[in-house]
């Protein structure tokens, strides 16, 4: 793998995590900004890690079809989730960017959004533990302990996002609030 490549999604994965601590200790329309550019720059990296663990895939296996889904599911599973779940939240960000910039949400949208940013930095430095060792740079894989403990934590992202579009869908005003 190149090298370049490598400090590219490496650079992207770390500006997304200066992003969610802006976005985290900041109010609703900078907070707001900083969580799309997090989101954002942190589905770029996510994308670069996953051509590469892809092509190894590919690469490597010339097995059935069965062989390969269970490769992709075990070696790039952890990581689709991951963008699923940070593409839905973007959506949700963009959806509703007019009511979260006004304040006109729940006093749940915080707590879940927070919570949301946490999960994902901690599955960021799971990640990053892992893509930064040698074996990953030579193999393109995750051991099978650390997938299971980003998908236990995919999980529980992705239930508070569903969550937090509850909140955003259901429990949003037009003008009135709790002071």
């Amino acid at each position: 793998m190149a090298d370049w490549y490598s400090t590219v999604y490496k650079a992207c994965i770390y500006s997304s995590i200066v992003a969610f601590i802006l976005g985290f200790f900041s109010n609703n329309s900078t907070s707001l900004g900083a969580y799309l550019a997090g989101y954002s720059v942190l589905i770029l990296g996510i994308m670069m890690i996953l051509i590469i663990l892809f092509s190894n895939i590919l690469r490597v296996n010339t097995g059935s079809t069965s062989q390969i889904l269970y490769s992709i599911f075990m070696t790039a599973g952890p990581f689709i989730l991951i963008l699923g779940i940070i593409s839905f939240v973007l959506y949700l960000l963009i959806t509703y960017k007019n009511n979260i910039t006004k304040g006109n949400i729940a006093p749940g949208y915080n707590t879940f959004s927070n919570i949301i940013v946490i999960l994902l930095m901690i599955q960021i430095y799971i990640v990053i533990s892992n893509i930064s060792t040698d074996k990953f740079e030579t193999t393109g894989k995750l051991s099978k302990v650390t997938s299971s403990i980003i998908y236990l934590l995919s999980v529980l992202t992705g239930i508070s996002s569903i969550i937090l579009y509850t909140i955003l869908k259901y429990y949003s005003t037009d003008g009135f609030s709790v002071n």
